[in-house]
């Protein structure tokens, strides 16, 4: 009988790291507001499929848009429309419900990221992110006002920027990366887009040199690109963003982080969200949580520019 009870006693225990978990979200949305929402979700020791769902119902007639982001798998994608991405918007009251999957062990990191969807109102939401499989924990939660020009910083994971550049001049803009301790390799999304502009270059720049990562020349339509890193501790990067020499520019440019590593300012040791988080929000869940252009490229044509 105690071999029994011991038996079951394990069972249950190595059963609950594969049992449905999920988390609140309650709170409001300004209008020209996006926020952010950071998760942890642990799928244990092996290798397994999950599915991921946002589920968030507004009472609001300027409606919701709900996007669901995988941030290993965008970090490591250049393609122009992510299926790491899940967007979902309802123009009214309603329910706006976007999901993910995929197969994976150990700890990933997914972001939840709250927009309005028309109109110049707030919009209030309530629902849930669930994980068929795994345990989500709440890490963080930033926001920022998307029609503010320059650099924006979120939830550690995504650096946005974007401004006017002045005839034939060049603006930079650094960012720090913390690797940790150890040397690992990761990869980094790099978005860019950009009218009259020759080139958007980001850069390695830790240590002192200069390694250029990648080059978007004439980035009209927009271009994509993910690139390995490998660091130990605090890396930098600078993004040269170049007009033309013969009339002034508009750019914006997207940083994605993976979950190993977190982006800040430089010589800044946690960016927040460029600004004051003041929105309501709720966390909650089960017991576990206790413990935790062009058409192929309107979605990221879209993140860019409503950040501009």
């Amino acid at each position: 009988m105690v071999r029994l009870l011991l038996t079951f006693v394990l069972l249950c225990l190595a059963g609950g790291a594969y049992a449905q978990s999920t988390a609140n979200l309650s709170g409001s949305v300004p209008d020209n507001r996006r926020l952010t929402y950071l998760y942890a979700l642990d799928f244990g020791g092996s290798s397994q499929s999950w599915t991921l769902n946002s589920s968030l119902n507004t009472n609001a007639s300027s409606g919701l848009i709900v996007r669901l982001i995988d941030i290993d798998a965008l970090a490591a994608s250049a393609a122009t429309n992510p299926t790491a991405i899940n967007e979902a918007s309802v123009l009214g009251s309603g329910t706006a419900s976007a999901t993910l999957n995929g197969t994976y062990a150990g700890v990933h990191y997914f972001a939840v990221e709250i927009e309005t969807a028309q109109g110049v109102t707030a919009s209030d939401y309530t629902g849930t992110i669930t994980a068929g499989v795994g345990t989500v924990s709440f890490i963080k939660q930033d926001q920022f006002v998307l029609t503010a020009t320059g650099l924006k910083l979120a939830v550690d994971r995504f650096a946005f920027w974007d401004r006017t550049v002045p005839q034939n001049s060049t603006i930079a803009s650094s960012l720090e990366l913390d690797f940790g301790g150890s040397s690992q390799t990761v990869f980094i999304r790099l978005e860019g887009v950009g009218t009259n502009i020759q080139k958007i270059e980001f850069i390695d720049t830790t240590g002192g040199t200069g390694n250029v990562l990648a080059t978007f020349s004439n980035p009209t339509a927009g271009q994509v690109t993910s690139v390995p890193l490998t660091h130990s501790g605090k890396a930098t990067l600078r993004i040269n963003v170049q007009s033309s020499v013969t009339a002034s520019g508009s750019a914006s440019w997207t940083i994605n982080a993976p979950t190993q590593i977190s982006m800040s300012l430089v010589g800044a040791s946690d960016s927040g969200g460029g600004g004051d988080n003041k929105c309501s929000t709720q966390e909650g869940g089960n017991a576990w949580l206790l413990l935790f252009g062009l058409g192929s490229a309107a979605l990221v044509c879209t993140r860019l520019r409503r950040t501009a």
